[in-house]
């Protein structure tokens, strides 16, 4: 099981590590930062529940995957998490965040199936529009909350790593 730990703490690191070469970048053109940071996020959350003992996990569900980690565990890893940016995460409904973390990773990959049925020039009306609209985080198509998963991918790497 270790060594399970131990590759799965380095991919998701290595998958952190090219977000961060993605996000230094002025040159991008899409969203595939986030997208690597949520599939780290994925690895360690799966690690997680695997280092507490619980069966081998599978699948996107987050909050399912969440759930299987035992109270205790889900109080070391948001003690850790909290402590990132107090002030700038809001952790409080973590059922919204593993709700928009797994809708990012499962839809907003296929970032064209999403407008299906637009135009071009509807979809850039829709963006001018949300704009206009001082672009609402909650009228988004897609929310990613960086901060929050920031710091709960942290709380995952210290929980994975003392399980080392």
């Amino acid at each position: 099981m270790k060594a399970r730990l131990a590759r799965m703490l380095e991919e998701a690191q290595d998958r952190r590590h090219d977000a961060d070469i993605l996000g230094s970048s002025l040159a991008t053109r899409s969203d595939s930062q986030a997208f690597l940071r949520v599939l780290a996020f994925e690895v360690l959350l799966k690690a997680a529940v695997l280092a507490s003992g619980a069966a081998r996990a599978g699948g996107h569900k987050y909050t399912e995957l969440w759930d299987k980690l035992p109270a205790t565990t889900q109080d070391m890893i948001l003690a850790v998490a909290r402590t990132r940016m107090p002030g700038n995460a809001d952790l409080s409904d973590l059922g919204r965040l593993f709700f928009w973390y797994q809708f990012v990773f499962e839809r907003a990959r296929y970032g064209y199936e999403l407008y299906d049925g637009y135009t071009p020039e509807e979809v850039r009306e829709l963006g001018k529009y949300w704009a206009e609209l001082g672009a609402p985080i909650e009228e988004a198509l897609v929310q990613y909350y960086p901060s929050e998963l920031e710091c709960l991918t942290e709380g995952l790497i210290q929980y994975v790593q003392s399980a080392l």
